[in-house]
């Protein structure tokens, strides 16, 4: 047996080697610094996209905790001014989400319609640029195409890359403060660390991703296993406590949490 055989029959295998290795070296490629920028965590995706092409898989539970992790933490992140600014706001921020999302429709059609890309490899790509998980499953079930998985894959790269550097940039510039996050010595706290209140919200979220609402036409919406535990990540980080319950996660444990999903 050549090296590459055994390669594939010993090591392409494992689900927990491959998993980590690719960690390992999308961390590497993450902390290569151009002009101050990094791409972070998005080295992990561009590694993985390697390792998908030479063949290696793994489960969807893998992948779906992964999800869960990373956006129940975002909400958590987020949830402390998430509805006291969208209060504020709220005119402006629904405007710019239209703008965003019919940008991207536009741009599809003008893609389809000009060039002649086909219709489900479309929109599947914009599913990608605007890294919406939710949107690549909605893209599958109403084309009912594997090409929508493929223009996903090839958009998606550049949607989180996009991001990552967007999201270094604009603090910086800006001169935000991220950290808004305080605790109150006054609550009971079921565990230091907040896992309680993590799991909570992953519970109370896949409750919420399982609710299909109906729609005209027979198809039907649901919030997704991504939309589902970002909602009550958000609910949660923004009450911060249930009567002298905290539901609070230190911010340090939220950022782990973000990066291990």
């Amino acid at each position: 047996m050549d090296v590459w055989g055994w390669i594939q029959a010993n090591l392409l295998d494992s689900t927990l080697l491959m998993v980590f290795l690719i960690a390992v070296l999308g961390y590497l490629v993450g902390s290569i610094k151009v002009c101050g920028l990094d791409l972070g965590t998005a080295g992990i995706l561009l590694v993985a996209l390697v390792f998908g092409h030479l063949g290696v898989s793994v489960p969807g539970l893998v992948r779906d905790m992964g999800l869960v992790c990373f956006v129940t933490a975002v909400g958590f992140i987020a949830g402390p001014k998430f509805f006291r600014n969208f209060k504020k706001n709220a005119k402006s921020y629904i405007l710019l989400g239209v703008i965003i999302i019919g940008a991207g429709a536009l741009s599809c059609v003008a893609i389809v319609k000009l060039i002649g890309v086909p219709a489900d490899l479309a929109v599947g790509m914009l599913s990608g640029a605007l890294t919406s998980t939710p949107g690549l499953a909605a893209a599958i079930e109403a084309t009912g195409s594997d090409a929508a998985a493929v223009g996903y894959g090839i958009a998606y790269p550049f949607g989180v890359i996009s991001v990552v550097l967007f999201v270094q940039l604009v603090p910086r510039i800006l001169h935000t403060d991220m950290d808004i996050r305080h605790k109150h010595k006054d609550l009971f706290y079921c565990d230091s660390m907040g896992f309680f209140s993590f799991a909570c919200a992953i519970v109370g979220g896949m409750i919420l991703a399982k609710i299909k609402i109906p729609l005209p036409g027979g198809a039907s919406f649901s919030l997704g296993t991504s939309g589902g535990p970002l909602i009550a990540g958000l609910l949660l980080g923004h009450m911060n406590s249930i009567g002298r319950l905290s539901v609070s996660v230190p911010k340090n444990v939220l950022e782990t949490m973000r990066e291990f999903g």
